[in-house]
């Protein structure tokens, strides 16, 4: 099981990475909260199916508390850190935003320790830190555009709230996961969390436009592939990791996900590939190995 966790986790990493990178070229035709929206219904529909397929009730008998959980994680992990992170990511460009999503891994250690009870030991904070040295040092070599006092200021803000947000999501149902269905967590989460979009676009000046995002057109060429890998896919072995595996390895592999967008944005986007960046793979791939106890 604990091979399995570091295989969802690490899956997770590649699968979000890939999405980013179509994420990217989506995002200058759709607006943050529509995209949102949009990757969330579209992981809806295909999520009921698969429970349907897999023989597991949308609706089983739980306690109200599990229901309450769940639910609380989808509003804050999905309704609005999502929507946090997107309208940080237009403040700040991607390369700050990669600095800011380094808070990310530290926030999970710090919460799964003082929350959950869990001892990552010397090789576990050894291999964070290298993974966020890893980040850092791919961050810096990254031309990103220059940004005035207030967009960092709002970029910062918006960012760090997002990731406290998402590592909160986390922690608040890991110990449900333990003897809860991945599937169907994903599900409640998701079900939770696309209801608070749909509550906030009801509310939103410019709805129509937002809710115009379901009508097909040229711009789901690319959001349709990048939500089916970074929301179905990734979100399904993100609960995976983190339910087969301690939170804090599980975090520590989903941080990889920076390294794999800088590859993949040299691969498909032709960005350079530069020394920092070299050093950066070789600083988080050790520091994943580490963090796994493989080496």
């Amino acid at each position: 099981m604990q091979m399995i966790g570091i295989l969802c986790a690490l899956g997770a990493a590649l699968f979000w990475s890939s999405a980013v990178v179509m994420f990217k070229k989506s995002g200058d035709l759709i607006s943050p909260t529509a995209l949102n929206l949009f990757k969330g219904i579209v992981t809806l529909v295909l999520l009921v199916p698969t429970l349907w397929f897999s023989g597991i009730p949308l609706f089983p008998e739980r306690p109200l508390n599990d229901w309450l959980l769940f639910g609380i994680s989808g509003l804050l992990g999905i309704t609005l850190a999502d929507n946090f992170f997107f309208m940080a990511l237009k403040h700040l460009g991607a390369g700050l935003w990669a600095v800011v999503d380094c808070l990310y891994l530290p926030l999970i250690i710090l919460l799964s320790t003082l929350f959950l009870g869990e001892q990552i030991g010397f090789k576990g904070m050894a291999g964070a830190a290298l993974v966020i040295a890893a980040i850092g040092a791919a961050s810096y070599s990254s031309k990103s555009a220059n940004v005035s006092g207030r967009n960092l200021l709002a970029g910062l803000f918006w960012g760090m709230l997002a990731v406290s947000l998402l590592a909160s999501s986390v922690i608040i149902v890991k110990p449900l996961l333990e003897h809860t269905s991945v599937l169907w967590a994903s599900f409640a989460r998701l079900l939770a969390g696309v209801a608070g979009l749909l509550v906030m676009t009801a509310f939103h000046p410019q709805r129509k436009t937002i809710l115009a995002v379901l009508v097909p057109s040229q711009a789901w060429k690319i959001a349709l592939p990048a939500s089916i890998v970074g929301n179905y896919l990734a979100m399904l072995a993100w609960l995976g990791g983190f339910k087969y595996t301690l939170v804090s390895v599980a975090a520590i592999l989903n941080q990889l996900a920076t390294i794999f967008t800088f590859i993949l944005a040299a691969v498909f986007l032709k960005e350079p590939v530069t020394l920092p960046r070299l050093i950066a793979i070789v600083l988080a791939l050790t520091g994943a190995l580490l963090a796994t106890g493989s080496v």
